[in-house]
């Protein structure tokens, strides 16, 4: 099973030069720090408290290096900080975080590398077509969840939140259908974080995102 960030890194890749697209890669850090706090508020690790600050409730490995390194790091600060501050610091080595995110994908054998760039393994011309799901393929249940008003995942509609909150929506829907997309997602959100309170987590990542990106800018 992939992880937020990773499906998020993997709509991101281009599938025929194997690096991130080009209109991508300046928010696309933040969108992936965005997907690893959303994973771990989702697995129970941690949360945003009364005064908005993030709160790590469970420090136990998840068998997953890159969350429980940051896991460790919250457990070390010496205060509780706000989202911000932990997306800004996540995001502040986008690289490393993209090399390793790749590196994995390759592990899983969901991608093959050459030269540092990151290739999709059905599309390779050099083995045998592999039983995996297209880019088109893992984008379907996303689409089905905002356009058609199907059943909402958290998972899934913690990877839209955070698309929407870095602009890249792009990247799954097109720009005639962003508007609506935009807007169905921010529903679901207000709707999912009234009855479970890790959703209001991911409701405060998205807000974390955006001061990050507006910092970013300034």
């Amino acid at each position: 099973m992939l992880s937020i960030f990773e499906k998020l890194f993997l709509f991101a890749l281009d599938e025929e030069k194997g690096n991130i697209l080009p209109f991508a890669r300046k928010t696309l850090a933040y969108g992936l720090a965005g997907c690893v706090f959303a994973e771990l508020t989702l697995l129970g690790k941690v949360r945003s408290n009364a005064k908005r600050r993030l709160e790590l409730i469970d420090s136990a490995s998840t068998g997953d290096e890159i969350l429980d390194e940051v896991i460790s790091e919250i457990q070390s600060s010496d205060k509780h900080h706000k989202l911000v501050f932990w997306i800004s610091e996540l995001s502040s080595r986008p690289k490393k975080l993209r090399d390793r995110i790749g590196e994995r994908l390759v592990a899983k054998d969901q991608l093959y590398q050459e030269d540092r760039h990151f290739f999709w393994r059905s599309s390779s011309t050099e083995e045998p077509a592999r039983m995996l799901p297209s880019k088109g393929e893992m984008k379907n249940p996303l689409r089905a969840m905002i356009l058609s008003d199907g059943e909402s995942d958290p998972h899934n509609l913690a990877l839209l939140n955070v698309a929407s909150a870095c602009g890249l929506l792009n990247l799954i829907f097109t720009q005639d259908e962003f508007p609506i997309a935009q807007h169905c997602i921010h529903e679901k959100v207000i709707r999912a974080a009234l009855e479970n309170p890790a959703m209001q987590t991911i409701e405060e990542i998205e807000q974390a995102i955006l001061g990050s990106l507006e910092d970013d800018l300034e």
